[in-house]
């Protein structure tokens, strides 16, 4: 799943659980959005294209306003959505091993073997509604909450 529906996935999750349950939380709800089917366009083996380069910027911009958002609607605990936020995307951070394999042994294989394991990425159109409807729902929630 792209940065962006993790991200707001643990903002949200950030604004309605207390800290102890915050992070661990969001890291968590990392693995269940990888398991929905969802556009990518980089499918396994994880190398980056041209295309890779195009999304991340604008992933990541879309990412830090809707946290943002997010954030303002809720400044109470605007540094638990931000920490949250991050945590919720913080498993994705084994992608430098696609670009990196050198790095690939022992549990970061293994991890990376499993975390790779349990991604629905498709490159159907529809894979693209699952993750507009997690940031929907997550802004809808986080706009009533």
């Amino acid at each position: 799943m792209l940065t962006t529906p993790h991200a707001v996935t643990g903002a949200i999750l950030g604004a309605l659980l207390p800290t102890p349950l915050a992070i661990p939380t969001s890291i968590a709800s990392h693995y269940v959005l990888d398991s929905v089917p969802h556009w990518q366009e980089t499918l396994a083996p994880y190398m980056p294209t041209r295309k890779t380069y195009i999304r991340i910027p604008i992933d990541i911009a879309l990412a830090v306003g809707l946290t943002f958002l997010i954030a303002h609607w809720h400044p109470v605990y605007q540094g638990r959505i931000w920490w949250s936020a991050f945590a919720a995307n913080a498993p994705d951070l084994d992608s430098f091993l696609a670009v990196a394999p050198h790095f690939k042994r022992g549990l970061l294989k293994v991890y990376w073997d499993w975390h790779c394991s349990i991604q629905r990425e498709t490159s159907r159109w529809y894979g693209v509604l699952t993750q507009l409807a997690v940031i929907g729902i997550a802004l809808y929630v986080s706009a009533v909450a």
